[in-house]
Order: structure tokens, then C-alpha cells, then sequence
């Protein structure tokens, strides 16, 4: 119980002390000037009154660096000064040569403090929580005070970026990314993802944007990937990524929807599933299910990757071939057309020339090349030599002399002794005839002619024979060099011209 007490007595001490500070240091200084006014029978003018010279300021510092907030007092010996934030009071002294910590005060003394031969407040590592406004006190007869604002930035920072269920999603679903930031100013936000190795901004047919968190709705498999979120504020940037796996059916992909093959010929149907590697794969002939393991079939699956060799040994053996892929989310097939037809892998053209890719193993017969004015009139076929074969796989270049300028369709077909293959793709030929074409020479020709008529009449007319006035004839391309080489002739000779003179 005493021991109680005395504790409690001292710490009544303690806070009367505290209490105390504030005015023992006014006292102080009215005492010593009290003093002087005794001690001195001189008679003295009359005390001046100090100024704060520094004006009320902004300061604008960013977090974890350091401020000096100036309070400049003249004249400042003997001048008592008290620095305060709202009610807390920081300070209350005088200039020192030394720096004044302010751990009497119950301030962060470690960061806080006044500098030497000043009464400016240093502020070191500068934390958010110090913004605000600091009040510069001359504590006199007539108190001067001063108001500084302390404006704390800080860089952006990326608490957390985060999608929903972890990422993780099922095609069809939504997902929701939500980006937490901080900084001063507050930063705004860019969000953005990886297509194909390259930063796309999000736009807005790609989700909802809602303040600090995006949401997409039906997200499809294309939509997987990294996402980013960007901050910036002014003072600097970050940026945080996360990856979204959207999860649905596997998609299976063939590589060759026709393949050509004959009796006793093996053929290698290929499958490739994309995304799903948990996925179980299937091959069928014409809607029942192939045994892995049989005479006629041969089933080899890796991975993702699914062959299936036929050795057809009758007619029976062609068809159509499906290879399907499931997982817990569904199915999905494709197929694929075993025949003995040929198979036109590629038409390509360059003006009038085209390039012709043929799978046949039996020899083929008969090639067609099918054209038509682009979209409209009859199919005009050309019959195209059918090279030599060195294997079963026929490369053919040809090129098309006899159709007029202008865009046309084109189609090929080919035949070997079992039957025709289908039409291929349809391709663009496009004909331009230049100078040195016979299309073009016919119409040099025709424009030589009428030039030479108008240049005789010309020479002709009397009033050419009275003032040598000359005709303005306009012409364009080849027939403005003809013009200009008729008239350049001297006027009175005749000459013989030849078409080959002016190709």
C-alpha cells in the first residue's frame, strides 16, 4: 500500500513538471530581463520587439524524405518560440547552438527535432501521417505566428492484384480482377493484357470497370493469360500482373481435313488437342468407336497428340474419320476424309501465273483450271498438262495467256483412274497487261493512226499554212508519246510508220 502511493506521488510529480515547462521558461526569460533592469541605473531604450521574417509556406515532401520547416526570428537572441501541430504543442524555447531534440515534449524525437543555431522544425523520414499544418509561435507581448502546410506525395505502391477463384475459371463464367493501390495522390489505374506477346489495353467491350477492379463477363478460352495492373500518380509508377486460365472443353484440331491414299497404301490421320491436357482422346470410322490395337488400325497418342495409320485393303476402308477429345467440361471432334480421289492441297496465283500443289497416289489424268470474270459469267476451263510424276505428290506451275485485263475467279479440279476431286478454294487472278504486251501494242497501234490523221489535217488547214498556229490535242500515257513523236517530224515529209517502232 505505500509503495502504491509513493508510486502515485511520483508520478503526480512527473506530470506537475511537465505541466510546468511551458511557463518555468517564460518566467525564465521575464526574470532575467528583470534582472538587467535592476542591475543597470543606465537609462536604455526601450525594448524591441522581435519579428518572424519567414512567411507562411507550402511544403511538399515525399514520404522517407527530409524537411526543414523555417521559423527565422530578428532579432532571435532571447526570443522564445513555440512550435505546435493542431493542439499538440512541439516545442517551446529558445535559439541553440546545438540541435534540440524534443523528447520532453513526447514527440518522435528520433525524427523530429529543432536545427541548430535556428528554431526551424526538421522533419527526417517523412511519413504520411505528417502531413498536415505546423504553427511557427513568437511567444511576446504581441505574439507573431506563422503557418506552414506540409503536403506528403507518396510513390504508388500495389497492395495486392488478385483474380477471382485464384485465376482459375470455366469458359462461360465470369471473373472479377481486382487491383488494391496506395500512394499521394491517390493513383489512378490502367489495366491491361498480354495478346500474343504484346501489352494491350483493356477497353470497354472487354469487361466493367468499377474503381479498383475490373469485371468480365463470359470470358472465353481466348481471354487467358497474364493481366496487368498499372498505377500511376504524378510522383511514379508500378505495375503487378496476374494470369486468368479460362477452362472449358477441349478443342481438337486436324491437320489435313482430305487425305489421299490407295488400297494397300498406309495413311497417317493427324490430331491435336489444344488446352486441355487432362483430356481423353477417340478415334471413330464413319460413327464406331477404333480399337486402339487392330489389323487395319494403329493408334498412337502422346500428350496432346493423336496419329491414327489406316491400311485400307478394300474400297470399304475409305471414309470419314473423327477424332474427339473429353474432359469434365465436355467434348468436342473434328474430321477427316480418307479418299482415293486427289487431294488439291494449294492454288495460288501472280497475275496470270499459278502455282498447284497435288496429292494423288494413283496417276493422274486430267488437271482443270476454271475461270470466270470475278463473281459473274461462265466458267471458261483450261486444260493444263499434266507433268511427269516423280512421286505422288505433283507441284505445277502454269500460266494463263488468253484472258483479257481485269480480276477474275479461278477453281482447279483434277482426276486420277478412281474419280474427280472437289473443287478447290476459290483464288483472285488478277491480269494487268503492260507496254510490251500484244493487248497493248493493238492499242498503240490504234492511237498511232488517229494521231497521224489529226496531225495531216492539221498541216492541211489554211490557217496552219497562214500563222503555223498549232492544235492542242490531249493525250495521256502511250498516246501523249506518240503525239509528241509525230509532231516533233520536220512539216513536209511523209513517213512510213511500223508498230515495232513504237512498243
Amino acid at each position: 500500500m505505500v509503495t502504491d502511493n509513493v508510486k502515485a506521488r511520483h508520478s503526480m510529480e512527473r506530470r506537475e513538471t511537465y505541466e510546468m515547462n511551458y511557463d518555468d521558461v517564460l518566467a525564465d526569460e521575464a526574470t532575467e530581463e528583470q534582472n538587467d533592469a535592476e542591475g543597470n541605473d543606465v537609462d536604455e531604450d526601450e525594448p524591441v520587439d522581435s519579428i518572424i521574417e519567414t512567411p507562411s509556406k507550402n511544403y511538399t515532401a515525399i514520404v522517407g524524405e527530409d524537411v526543414r520547416l523555417e521559423c527565422k526570428v530578428s532579432p532571435s537572441f532571447g526570443a522564445v518560440v513555440e512550435w505546435s501541430r493542431d493542439n499538440t504543442k512541439y516545442f517551446l524555447g529558445t535559439l541553440k547552438s546545438m540541435e534540440q531534440d524534443l523528447n520532453t515534449y513526447g514527440v518522435d524525437s528520433e525524427r523530429i527535432s529543432i536545427a541548430a543555431n535556428s528554431t526551424d522544425l526538421l522533419i527526417r523520414g517523412v511519413k504520411h501521417e505528417d502531413a498536415g499544418s505546423f504553427a511557427c509561435t513568437l511567444m511576446q507581448f504581441k505574439p507573431q505566428v506563422i503557418t506552414h502546410q506540409l503536403t506528403v506525395l507518396e510513390y504508388p505502391k500495389i497492395v495486392s492484384f488478385t483474380a477471382s477463384n485464384g485465376g482459375s475459371v470455366i469458359e462461360g463464367s465470369s471473373v472479377y480482377l481486382t487491383c488494391e493501390a496506395s500512394g499521394s495522390p491517390p493513383p489512378q489505374i490502367v489495366w491491361s493484357r498480354d495478346v500474343d506477346g504484346v501489352n494491350e489495353r483493356l477497353q470497354e467491350e472487354d469487361g466493367e470497370f468499377l474503381g479498383n477492379y475490373v469485371y468480365i463477363r463470359d470470358i472465353k478460352r481466348e481471354q487467358s493469360g497474364k493481366y496487368y495492373c498499372y498505377v500511376f500518380n504524378g510522383i511514379g509508377a508500378n505495375q503487378a500482373e496476374v494470369t486468368v486460365n479460362v477452362r472449358g472443353k477441349p478443342r481438337v484440331h486436324v491437320h489435313n481435313t482430305i487425305v489421299n491414299s490407295a488400297i494397300n497404301v498406309e495413311a497417317v490421320l493427324q490430331c491435336t488437342v489444344h488446352d486441355e491436357p487432362g483430356a481423353h482422346i477417340r478415334w471413330y470410322k464413319d460413327g464406331q468407336q477404333i480399337e486402339s490395337i487392330s489389323r487395319q488400325y494403329d493408334i498412337s497418342t502422346r500428350g496432346l497428340h493423336s496419329n491414327l495409320t489406316v491400311l485400307p485393303t478394300s474400297d470399304r476402308d475409305f471414309g470419314t474419320f473423327t477424332c474427339e477429345a473429353e474432359n469434365e467440361f465436355g467434348s468436342h471432334n473434328r474430321s477427316i476424309s480418307l479418299v482415293q480421289s486427289p487431294v488439291i492441297h494449294s492454288l495460288e496465283t501472280d497475275g496470270p501465273r499459278i502455282g498447284i500443289t497435288i496429292t494423288s497416289r494413283r496417276p493422274l489424268h486430267t488437271i482443270e483450271l476454271q475461270v470466270r470474270e470475278l463473281g459473274v459469267g461462265e466458267w471458261r476451263t483450261f486444260n493444263i498438262p499434266v507433268p511427269t510424276p516423280s512421286s505422288h505428290e505433283y507441284s505445277i506451275a502454269y500460266t494463263v495467256n488468253d484472258l483479257e485485263a481485269g480480276k477474275y475467279e479461278a477453281v482447279v479440279r483434277a482426276q486420277n483412274d478412281h474419280s474427280w476431286s472437289e473443287h478447290s478454294d476459290s483464288a483472285l487472278l488478277d491480269i494487268v497487261y503492260r507496254g510490251n504486251s500484244a493487248h497493248s501494242v493493238k492499242s498503240i497501234a490504234l492511237t498511232t493512226t488517229l494521231m497521224y490523221l489529226l496531225e495531216h489535217i492539221r498541216r492541211r488547214s489554211p490557217a496552219h499554212r497562214r500563222s503555223h498556229h498549232k492544235y492542242e490535242i490531249k493525250a495521256t500515257g502511250e498516246a501523249a508519246k506518240n503525239y509528241d513523236f509525230l509532231a516533233a517530224r520536220p512539216p513536209g515529209k511523209r513517213t512510213k510508220y511500223r508498230q515495232n517502232t513504237l512498243t
